[in-house]
């Protein structure tokens, strides 16, 4: 079975098992997501944007980050629009709790 290109948005809901709502809901709340639409208006989501859902889907989720959060944290991650209103006090505070994080996995990783 080959991949296909594009994924519609049922397929995606149902592939991370999140509902088509809360994509809608995510696609305005982060410009990093940018599904393609056909003619008709319907969203189609490419690898790409499966890739960040589920990036979304873990900082929300797992990690438990907040929407203005995960913003942040994505900004680290992509070159998006949302990188250059991080203020600088922001973005170091970010990075350091990722290099504490980091620090955790590793010393964890040692015992």
């Amino acid at each position: 079975m080959t991949e296909k290109e594009f994924y519609s948005i049922r397929e995606v809901a149902d592939m991370l098992e999140i509902k088509p709502y809360i994509l809608r809901y995510w696609e305005k709340e982060f410009a990093v997501l940018k599904p393609k639409r056909n003619r008709v208006g319907r969203r189609y989501y490419s690898r790409k944007d499966i890739d960040m859902i589920r990036l979304i889907k873990k900082i929300l989720y797992e990690k438990g980050y907040t929407i203005a959060g995960a913003k942040k944290k994505l900004a680290i991650v992509t070159d998006g629009p949302e990188q250059l209103s991080l203020p600088i006090q922001g973005g170091m505070k970010i990075l350091k709790e990722i290099r504490d994080e980091l620090v955790n996995i590793r010393d964890s990783l040692g015992k």
